[in-house]
């Protein structure tokens, strides 16, 4: 149920039902331009983490508008309140007037009798003849009954021959000469450390290339393994007492050989067939990074006892697959997973304006295939179904508020988790990327796992 206020209103108006949406379409004349500067928006939360219970006193946020320019501005909020399903429970059309450099408030209160735990969408259209854009706040209801049940079975899409497809791809692995080159890079010059260029061939003739950079003076190292997000290249990374090899999997920067696709068809590429999909070898080349550690530790003294894998976005799926279908890995840090909960992300109206929601959209459009086609092919590679299986300590972190993934897609993840030892770091107004608390909770964590395992 939602009330809403105007700041100069003193009494609550009559609560308003999901079920009788009071939605017009504009009457007024308003040109939409993209003048995002004449206006500056800003939700204030009425809990800092904007996670709600039965017994908060109040449910909501309030909208601060302030008006940048020296002549007024009238216009129109376009309300829209969605569930984690995606399904609209309410929208609403309301004017708003500011003076020259005045400002304009408006708090949105919900009554909490007619919210079931999960997270909801509160995604408002703001415009006036100089300004048009969207915002969105997204918040949760009694979430710690959703994060300590068990999923519900249509939550895990795993097919019944998915253990015995991913023994095979790890076979046809195996099976495979990998070719390692290790080339040392006196070029790149750090006093306290050894540079390596990384190279190996991983499955469908892919060449793939990395770095590794190891301390100097160090007896045993243990081992930083990052892989590369969604062709966003790495680079050397260097850390006291820790050695990083950093890949760059396949379509990603050097290692870009064949797939020179355009940035949405990269992920799309040989969908119809799971066996040459694409993500299989994104994750057949995260996997090939382990048996490259292997091959070099006792050369370069690696401690194979503590090797920690950590990707965002993309890397952050590949670094969740590895960790459930290798025993080598002893740590897993994903940074706001993206290509996860594939279901729910194509049904998801929080995500289906982002990318890589977009991606599978248009491809769908394009080759007049519907989502149950591809979700066949991408069952396979979701991280969700692969969370069962994942035995080491794990750190999440990710955005309640990203407009990419949705975070119930994480949370189902998370949800599927059966390992004691997990740590999940929710960050409310991070966007579609996660914040400095973030990245510093994640060193203190790092250098006790380095220190425990």
């Amino acid at each position: 149920m939602l009330i809403l206020l105007p700041f100069t209103l003193v009494q609550a108006q009559k609560p308003l039902s999901f079920s009788n949406n009071n939605y017009s379409q504009s009457s007024s004349n308003y040109s939409y331009s993209k003048d995002n500067s004449s206006i500056r928006s800003k939700i204030i939360t009425l809990n800092k983490k904007g996670i709600f219970d039965r017994k908060s006193r109040q449910i909501g946020y309030t909208l601060r508008l302030e008006n940048n320019i020296r002549e007024e501005q009238t216009g129109e909020i376009a309300l829209q309140v969605f569930n984690q399903s995606g399904i609209l429970l309410y929208q609403q059309n309301a004017g708003f007037s500011m003076r020259k450099k005045g400002e304009f408030e408006k708090n949105y209160f919900f009554d909490a009798s007619q919210f079931q735990s999960g997270y909801y969408l509160a995604k408002m259209s703001i415009s006036s003849l100089r300004y048009s854009d969207s915002i969105s706040y997204t918040f949760g209801f009694e979430t710690s009954q959703t994060q300590n049940t068990a999923s519900a079975p249509s939550q895990i899409t795993a097919p019944s021959d998915f253990t015995n497809f991913w023994d095979q791809a790890k076979r046809e692995l195996a099976n495979l000469r990998a070719d390692f080159k290790l080339t040392p890079r006196p070029d790149i010059r750090n006093k306290n450390f050894t540079t390596y260029e990384v190279e190996y061939k991983s499955t469908d003739n892919a060449i793939i290339y990395g770095w590794l950079t190891t301390p100097l003076n160090s007896k045993f190292n243990a081992v930083l393994y990052t892989i590369s997000d969604y062709q966003s290249e790495l680079f050397p990374e260097y850390r006291r007492d820790i050695a990083v090899l950093s890949i760059n999997t396949r379509g990603t920067g050097s290692s870009n050989q064949n797939y020179n696709l355009a940035y949405d068809q990269l992920a799309v590429f040989n969908l119809k067939d799971k066996n040459k999909y694409f993500l299989r070898g994104i994750y057949q080349d995260a996997l090939r990074g382990l048996d490259f550690i292997t091959q070099y530790s006792n050369q370069l003294k690696f401690d194979t006892r503590k090797i920690v894998v950590i990707g965002a976005g993309l890397g952050a799926s590949a670094a969740a697959v590895i960790g459930a279908i290798d025993s080598r890995v002893s740590g897993i840090v994903l940074e706001g997973p993206s290509f996860i909960g594939f279901n729910n992300l194509l049904s998801n109206r929080m995500s289906n304006q982002g990318f890589p929601s977009t991606m599978f959209t248009t491809y769908m459009n394009q080759n007049r295939v519907s989502k149950e086609n591809i979700i066949s092919t991408l069952e396979y590679f979701d991280p969700i179904n692969f969370a069962p299986y994942i035995n080491s300590r794990i750190l999440i972190g990710f955005s309640l508020n990203n407009n990419n993934t949705p975070s119930q897609s994480v949370l189902n993840f998370i949800n599927q988790l059966r390992v004691s030892k997990k740590d999940v770091f929710e960050c409310k107004n991070c966007g579609n990327s996660l914040n400095s608390k973030f990245y510093g909770f994640k060193e203190t964590w790092l250098k006790e796992r380095f220190g425990q395992l």
